[in-house]
């Protein structure tokens, strides 16, 4: 070969590792995050905002909310619980499961509460235990279980409150629900108390933080940022009804909403309460001094949303300004809804009811299609695990009882899953099981009583069709169903097995 020919090879060969060592910066840099050390592929971050008690018609008072998570991404219009209650609601969005498996059975021990959660060990394996194995960042700021804050002091010492396992940061609160005297035991850091602040705004603060931070480090994070308006809670004020106790609002936020006025719901201070059972039916109707007593309360829950509101803005320009929001997803939901009035229910939860049961469910992010309605009906409790599972492409050491939503915000259509609703007494005893699918409810109480509704013509539940004949065959084939789902665990719960196997078993 002469030396010319080696010259041509010599510099073709040097272009070859030239050009190798471009393809490979390019392909690295298309799935490195931006401001990590090194080449990783891209997988979303996920922050999770829940609110407290919060119903669906609040959501239209948060304008931010509107605008930058509904109309950007995809709402869920009929997401609801399986569980309307705070801790069975929160457990049941750790592990995926229903109440019945996690064992989170009430607020209260010995059914429910942080230590039943802890002694049943459901809490050693949770979705940021699983994300924080499969590579991500996990942090906790905010309210977590009922009752943790007790378990904490008798176990650990209040300002040594220990974290779940899974959790790279814990911020979880203590003295939860005085919206002006919180404590944080910061893990890793120190006990802090913020007295006189604003607990949304400490929130909210601390959150934008922990975005900040994640800026510049090269896993991905998983965030839940825990708040709890409009739930009630202290300090009171000279304006609190009498008998209904509210939450505190943030002082640039009140009387803002004083012309608010009450739900405008047919279920309000319902009139013919004949179908419902004997507990709810024994409910007397309540005069204009109750309503009074609602409207102010309704007007103070959604004055204290709007502190929520403006977190929301903040963190989503926070979350711009370093670079991260096109891939990160921000879910924004309730642990559970409310009654204002409704069948006679002046407050409360945990009933069967329209307004109790559904939640706001919002979702934005890479991939997630904008300003789009998914009218499927979804159990967001049992759902969220699962969803966030495979958005992060994270997988759990069991079969959840919910599903994946992520096909659903693509390609919704006709759904036949029948959704298990179950309550529980304090002390354990149950309270009532029963089967939501797209057109029923049906429950069946402790006591023997049955609510039977159709939805798609009487979504506000005044009319129970239990003791109608033309219904007959409809009660039964729930009753059928429900006999079959309501122990059910993981791909059990996700569609009815055949007839025939079931009674074979």
């Amino acid at each position: 070969m002469s030396g010319l020919e080696v010259s041509k090879a010599a510099r073709l060969a040097v272009a070859v590792v030239v050009l190798a060592l471009v393809l490979t910066i390019v392909v690295s840099g298309s799935s490195a995050r931006p401001g990590a050390g090194h080449a990783e592929s891209i997988r979303p971050n996920v922050v999770l905002v829940t609110v407290d008690d919060a119903r669906v018609d609040d959501m239209r008072y948060m304008p931010t909310v509107q605008r930058l998570l509904q109309r950007q991404g995809t709402t869920f219009s009929d997401a609801f619980l399986s569980y309307p209650l705070c801790a069975p609601s929160r457990a049941s969005i750790l592990t995926g499961q229903y109440a019945h498996n996690h064992g989170v059975r009430h607020v209260e021990y010995p059914a429910g509460s942080y230590r039943r959660m802890v002694e049943n060990g459901a809490n050693q394996s949770t979705l940021p235990l699983w994300l924080q194995q499969s590579g991500y960042h996990t942090s906790m700021v905010g309210k977590y279980l009922n009752g943790y804050t007790q378990y904490s002091a008798n176990h650990f010492g209040v300002e040594n409150a220990q974290p779940d396992p899974g959790w790279s940061s814990w911020k979880a609160t203590l003295n939860t629900y005085n919206y002006r005297n919180l404590t944080i035991r910061h893990h890793p850091g120190t006990f802090a108390e913020y007295v006189g602040d604003y607990s949304t705004n400490v929130l909210n603060e601390i959150g934008v933080k922990v975005v900040r931070r994640q800026e510049s480090e090269p896993k991905p994070f998983f965030l839940w940022l825990s708040h709890i308006a409009p739930h009630v809670g202290l300090p009171h004020e000279p304006d609190d009804p009498k008998r209904l106790p509210t939450p505190n609002v943030d002082h640039r936020d009140r009387d803002t909403f004083s012309d608010l006025g009450n739900v405008r719901s047919p279920a309000f201070n319902q009139s013919d309460m004949s179908g419902t059972p004997a507990a709810v039916r024994k409910l007397p109707k309540f005069g204009k001094k109750m309503s009074r007593q609602i409207r102010e309360f309704r007007q103070q829950r959604v004055e204290s949303l709007q502190a929520v509101d403006r977190g929301i803005r903040r963190l989503v320009r926070t979350l711009r300004e370093t670079g991260q929001l096109r891939e990160t997803v921000i879910i924004f939901t309730s642990d559970n809804g409310y009654s204002l009035g409704e069948h006679r229910l002046p407050k409360g939860k945990i009933l069967p009811y329209q307004e109790i049961e559904n939640t706001p469910l919002y979702m934005r992010g890479p991939g997630i299609p904008s300003d789009r309605v998914v009218n499927d009906p979804v159990s967001m409790s049992t759902d969220l695990a699962p969803t966030i599972l495979d958005l992060t492409d994270t997988t759990a050491p069991y079969q959840p009882d919910g599903i994946s939503l992520n096909d659903l915000m693509r390609h919704s259509g006709p759904s036949d899953r029948p959704v298990v609703v179950e309550a529980w007494r304090p002390g354990g005893a149950p309270l009532y099981t029963g089967l939501r699918t797209e057109r029923y409810l049906y429950v069946k109480y402790a006591t023997g009583e049955v609510e039977l509704y159709d939805l798609h013509r009487d979504p506000h539940q005044l009319d129970s069709l239990a003791r109608d004949p033309k219904y007959r065959d409809i009660r039964k084939e729930l009753a059928r169903k429900l006999a079959i789902m309501h122990d059910c665990r993981g791909r059990g719960c996700h569609e009815l097995p055949d007839p025939g196997r079931a009674a074979a078993r």
